[in-house]
């Protein structure tokens, strides 16, 4: 499996103020595999599994998505290329 990452800042440490910086993060997944030669677009996610970790970072938090992403260098399996 080829892991990829992603962190971002969210200025707040209420969660239902994190929605933003996952999105960053997700996309930033999304584009690193891509870059990486992967034909994949953001509803290839559907039915992974993403590990989230959230920091503290003074006045906010640090979003970090992780992705383990299959071998192929295609669509994650059970995805219809």
């Amino acid at each position: 499996m080829v892991r990829y990452s992603a962190l971002e800042k969210a200025s707040s440490k209420h969660p239902h103020d994190w929605g933003r910086a996952m999105a960053s993060a997700m996309t930033k997944l999304a584009e690193a595999a891509r870059i990486d030669g992967r034909d994949l677009e953001h509803d290839f996610f559907f039915g992974e599994e993403l590990q989230l970790r959230i920091d503290e970072d003074n006045d906010g938090v640090m979003v970090n998505l992780t992705w383990a992403a299959p071998e192929t260098g295609g669509a994650p399996e059970g995805s219809a290329a």
